[in-house]
């Protein structure tokens, strides 16, 4: 896949001295001086950063040359005159380059020019490629039009999150702790958070401008998207292994307790919690939520029981039947009269990826024992799990609003992302991507993939990197 990578404008002004601007001037668009050059300096457009810029430019021999000063201020760079040449830094990168000169220093290493720097009146004018290269940038065309990219993406980050349009959440962890970043989608220019040492994972909110997290000690916070600034909304020291947002915004349901036994809801505005369900039933996992608040589908995981020599555990012979292990689905319904939990499923197979939106229907991935593909099932109160898709080896699905987005296994080298409208059941291919691709986020029309490592958007019908 041809990956391209385009980044926000830096708009501030470059450290230029006098003697630089006189070097690589500003001024508008001129006439070639007499013996210089017969070429004709053009405003031209390049997508810079991805802010559509317009600097000066020259064609010459078949390259494109352009303005030194207005990329210099385009991209945001660092120059200065020392001993003749100007001297750019970006990115950790030094540059160094002199008028009527064939080569480029950079960092230290001679980089060899199709044709030497042109002075056009009274300004530099260097090839485009190479000047974007040496700072650590590329240039790519796409629909007949430069795009240059010069701010360094992140690199080693996990856990991809749809943070309001056009922006993810992206943590990286170390010794100590977690760092979680804000990236801009069509940029790649990215900013820290937050940095939490045994918190939780930021669970953003439906609309995306703020999203929820514990602490270590079980703590309750909410941090504003846009202002960066946590408030703490609770104290409370009980274990919240799962925190997941109503759909109006002014409270968190969480389970509660090691053993996710109670279902609660923590109310935002004043920080009072209030138990749902406090049925006793341990190990409660994948809660989901209706948009009333009333109805809950999570699943119960049994674990083997003890078969023989249950109480002589010194001669290490307990016999253990790990076939009891089973995860079933349930709903629960806080609407009744006499609410109770309603098991869904009875099958042995491993349940992943669990999804509701009305709270009586659940969506998961089924996934065989044996042979076979792993399919994605739809499950109600008749416990009748029905086939939703399995053309394909199911990797992942994911629900939002009224779609399931299923990335599915084609071959050894292809994968495919398909959308199933859960309404219609009308399925529909959306991308052929990479094997290598091994997850996928989506929220309403964003989509993103990693892929070895690294974090793509979905871009006019291509793939961008936006982390590295």
């Amino acid at each position: 896949m041809s990956m391209k990578k385009v980044f926000v404008v830096s708009m501030a002004a470059a450290v230029i001295t006098t003697s630089v601007a006189g070097a690589v001037s500003a001024a508008p668009a001129a006439k070639p001086a007499a013996g210089t050059s017969t070429a004709q300096v053009k405003n031209a457009t390049l997508t810079i950063n991805g802010n559509n810029i317009i600097v000066r430019s020259i064609v010459k021999n078949g390259e494109t040359l352009v303005a030194v000063r207005d990329i210099i201020n385009a991209i945001g760079a660092q120059a200065e005159v020392v001993g003749g040449a100007t001297v750019i830094q970006l990115n950790g990168h030094k540059v160094s380059l002199q008028n009527k000169s064939k080569q480029l220093d950079v960092d230290g290493t001679k980089v060899d020019l199709n044709q030497p720097i042109s002075i056009i009146g009274g300004t530099s004018y260097a090839a485009l490629r190479p000047l974007v290269s040496s700072v650590g940038g590329t240039v790519s065309l796409k629909n007949g039009q430069l795009e240059i990219s010069t701010i360094a993406l992140i690199e080693g980050a996990e856990n991809p999150r749809i943070a309001g349009a056009g922006h993810l959440i992206v943590s990286k962890n170390d010794e100590q702790g977690r760092n979680d970043y804000l990236v801009d989608t069509a940029t790649g220019k990215y900013e820290l958070l937050l940095t939490t040492e045994g918190g939780s994972d930021l669970v953003v909110s439906p609309s995306g401008t703020q999203a929820v997290y514990t602490n270590a000690e079980g703590a309750v916070y909410v941090i504003d998207l846009t202002t960066k600034a946590s408030k703490l909304i609770t104290s409370d020291t009980s274990i919240k292994p799962e925190l997941v947002w109503s759909a109006d915004e002014s409270s968190i349901y969480f389970l509660q307790g090691d053993k996710g036994s109670v279902i609660a809801n923590l109310n935002l505005a004043d920080g009072s919690i209030k138990k749902l369900v406090e049925d006793k039933v341990d190990y409660k996992e994948n809660l989901n939520v209706s948009a009333s608040g009333k109805r809950f589908i999570y699943t119960v995981t049994t674990l083997g029981k003890v078969t023989a020599d249950a109480t002589n555990v010194d001669e290490d012979n307990i016999d253990i039947d790990f076939s009891a292990n089973q995860q079933q689905l349930f709903s629960y319904n806080n609407g009744d009269g006499k609410p109770e939990a309603v098991k869904l499923t009875t099958s042995t197979d491993d349940k992943v990826f669990i999804y509701s939106a009305d709270g009586q229907k659940a969506y998961y991935v089924s996934v065989p024992s044996g042979e076979g593909n792993a399919s994605l099932m739809s499950v109600d109160a008749s416990q009748k799990p029905v086939n939703v898709y399995n053309e394909h080896d199911v990797e992942q699905a994911i629900l939002s609003g009224s779609i399931l987005y299923v990335l599915a296994s084609q071959d050894e080298k292809n994968s495919v992302i398909l959308a199933i409208d859960t309404v219609t059941g009308q399925q529909s291919k959306l991308y052929t991507v990479s094997s290598d691709v091994s997850s996928i986020v989506v929220k309403g029309a964003q989509i993103a993939v990693v892929e070895n490592g690294r974090v793509l958007v979905q871009a006019e019908g291509g793939w961008k990197s936006i982390t590295k």
